[in-house]
């Protein structure tokens, strides 16, 4: 279903209905850019703490401009879910001249993507749902109290302050001649107005800012209490003045009070799509996301509150809005699930997950939503969020094949989930695959890894080169005189600093060297410090969740209600598992082994900024002739060493052989020893 500003508030009554009673939500979001600068692009090692600085500086600045919600709700007499597909349309229209009027980003490349995939900016522009923070929405309500509070009018709950009234005009209204022939005819309209007995009200043309303001002077200076004066929007967003009778003072006050009353309803039609995550965040329902890190964040930040300073206080705000959220990227990544899934994308993943050992399950839309039961529409919100769930749903369904006796169903509350809970995929990390909301980061060593520079013209081949006599090497490039290199045989590291530290023209770096160069203050505590869930049962509102101290999360109170029963847990629980290595919810998953290990040498890296694919021959042609010319020294070294130690030449002969086959030999795999570096413990 698309929703658009026309029909936002049937969608909201939907959403009401049903979140409640739902298992689970799936979202996905669509943005008018992805990264502005190069300066903000991931790299392969950053730390948890550099890659959210990263994404928040990099990426805020655009605008999320369509986000999908699917609701799934599971039948278990007709063991079928029923889904709620939402794709909304979301855009901040500035309220008034007193509301946001925020700046975007657009990323042409994204821009012309939305466009290939049918997204309709027309739409966008025209019926967007507006959208206020509780912040945004706060100050908006102070300003409204204020201004009514100045008229004289009795705000709910709240005596009016002397402070807040307007002072009256001291004299006669200093008119500019410019404006003296305007002023006279809107005097002489409304002179006619209070003599005509028909009449109650009277529309003046629309005029600018400095001609209302002068009206308003002029006619509380000279007509007193006798008129009320507002300022209304057309519908072409022209603001023009209306004049109307007061019959009585008494009249006036409660119009000044229905008016204060329909600005403050006014208000709250503008906090539109935000009141969306306010009722999931209030509902306490699973999230599910795809890759999901971007769509978490611009979520928080357009619709809850500015993202904060610091990785930290980023988990307790996300942790206080969205309690449980699972990336199913992480899944598909991760073990039992990586044994059969080789491609984590999101079509992809949805494509395998449709054949053995896979079940999905049976799906029926809601009434009145149709549209997404065959087509296929990736890339758009609501339908990613649609095949996002269904994912979820199979691989959760799963793992109840791993009990004894197996089970058709887990429930998104099972602790069998756990493993998975509150891990959001970081895309390009080598060694960190996932951000842990609910706790520390992993921190594998690095003492492998090296920040190399070296002149401009330097490719990939050139590093593979600098670095051969140590096996194979994976490069993150930096920029186009820098990058880390990370050695796939750990135990080599030790020799590289001693062999080739610094040339004319390169300098090799340790990792942990390069980054006290870089970073000073040591942040590593930072990144170990336990990010405390809240303690007590209670769910904040999204305007609640603003007012909480975000430092201090034990001191919020939290509910987590109720997520649906689930007689199940305990059974699955106390069942022993039918296979070898049972399922066990305390242990955290696997990192896909594939997804770590360095490329081979003659594979180009992803971000090489000067190896073009067509150069890719060249490159191997150059590469081989090298090869072959340390191959001919090396034969010319071994006959003169033989004429003259000819009685040593069968040893002599065994240590160039030695030495040449450790160069030359570039594509050995590690052994068992060497890899142990790129697997992860079964618990941290």
């Amino acid at each position: 279903m698309d929703v658009t500003r026309k029909n936002f508030k049937e969608a909201l009554g939907v959403i009401s209905s049903v979140l409640n009673d739902s298992s689970f939500v799936a979202i996905d979001g669509e943005f008018t850019g992805l990264h502005y600068d190069s300066r903000y692009m991931p790299n392969a090692f950053d730390t948890p703490e550099e890659r959210y600085q990263k994404l928040r500086q990099g990426s805020v600045d655009f605008l999320l401009v369509q986000f999908g919600l699917c609701i799934f709700k599971y039948n278990g007499k007709s063991s079928k879910y029923t889904v709620y597909p939402f794709n909304f349309y979301v855009f901040p229209t500035p309220l008034n001249r007193h509301a946001p009027d925020p700046r975007f980003l657009c990323q042409s490349s994204s821009i012309d993507f939305l466009v290939s995939h049918n997204f309709d900016f027309n739409k966008l522009f025209r019926e967007g749902i507006p959208y206020l923070t509780s912040n945004s929405a706060r100050t908006m309500r102070e300003e409204i109290l204020q201004k009514y509070a100045g008229q004289g009018v009795t705000i709910p709950n709240k005596e009016p302050s002397p402070a807040f009234r307007t002072p009256q005009a001291k004299g006669p209204i200093i008119i500019p001649d410019e404006h003296k022939e305007f002023i006279n005819q809107i005097v002489a309209k409304t002179e006619q107005l209070l003599k005509d007995n028909d009449r109650t009200s009277l529309q003046l043309d629309p005029c600018n800012g400095f001609q209302r303001k002068l009206i308003y002077q002029t006619m509380e200076t000279k007509f007193q209490t006798k008129l009320i004066v507002e300022t209304k929007t057309g519908e072409k967003k022209e603001r023009y003045i209306e004049i109307t009778k007061a019959t009585s003072e008494e009249d006036k006050r409660k119009r000044d009070e229905l008016k204060m009353q329909a600005d403050l309803d006014e208000i709250d039609d503008a906090i539109g799509f935000s009141k969306v995550i306010d009722m999931i965040s209030e509902s306490g329902r699973l999230v599910v996301g795809h890759n999901m890190i971007l769509d978490l964040m611009h979520t928080l930040d357009q619709f809850s509150c500015r993202l904060p300073d610091n990785l930290i206080e980023f988990k307790n705000m996300s942790h206080c809005v969205f309690h449980r959220v699972v990336d199913t990227k992480v899944m598909a990544s991760t073990h039992p699930f990586k044994e059969f899934i080789m491609n984590s994308a999101l079509n992809d993943l949805h494509s395998r997950l449709q054949d053995n050992p896979f079940v999905p399950p049976s799906i029926e839309m809601a009434s009145n939503f149709n549209g997404y039961k065959k087509a296929e529409n990736y890339h758009e919100a609501g339908y990613d969020a649609f095949i996002t769930g269904q994912c979820f749903a199979i691989m959760a369904n799963f793992l109840g094949t791993f009990m004894d006796p197996p089970k058709h169903r887990v429930s998104p509350s099972s602790q069998f989930l756990e493993p998975f809970m509150n891990k959001i995929h970081l895309m390009r990390s080598l060694d960190i695959p996932y951000l842990n909301l609910n706790g520390p980061d992993l921190q594998p060593s690095r003492n492998h890894v090296f920040h190399v520079t070296f002149p401009k013209e330097w490719r990939t081949s050139d590093l593979h080169q600098l670095f051969s006599p140590f096996g194979s090497i994976y490069v993150g490039w930096i920029g186009d005189t820098e990058a880390f290199v990370s050695l796939y045989k750990a135990a080599e590291a030790s020799m590289v600093m001693k062999t080739i530290k610094k040339g004319e023209n390169y300098t090799v770096t340790p990792y942990k060297n390069f980054k006290r160069g870089v970073y000073p203050e040591d942040n590593a505590e930072k990144e170990r410090k336990i990010v405390s869930p809240p303690q007590e049962e209670k769910s904040l509102t999204v305007a609640e969740m603003d007012k909480a101290n975000i430092e201090e999360p034990g001191k919020r109170k939290r509910r987590i209600s109720s997520l649906e029963a689930d007689a199940e847990v305990a059974v699955l629980m106390g069942t022993v598992a039918k296979r070898k290595k049972p399922m066990d919810p305390t242990v955290a998953p696997f990192v896909s082994r594939k997804g770590v290990k360095p490329p081979l040498p003659e594979v180009m890296e992803e971000g090489d900024p000067g190896v073009e694919i067509e150069d890719k021959d060249i490159v191997k042609e150059k590469d081989e002739d090298k090869v072959k010319e340390k191959h001919e020294d090396k034969v010319k070294e071994k006959d003169e060493v033989e004429s003259e130690h000819i009685g040593t030449s069968k040893k002599v002969e065994e240590e160039i052989d030695n030495k040449e086959g450790k160069k030359e030999n570039l594509l050995t795999e590690g052994t068992d020893e060497d890899e142990k570096m790129f697997e992860e413990c079964e618990s941290w």
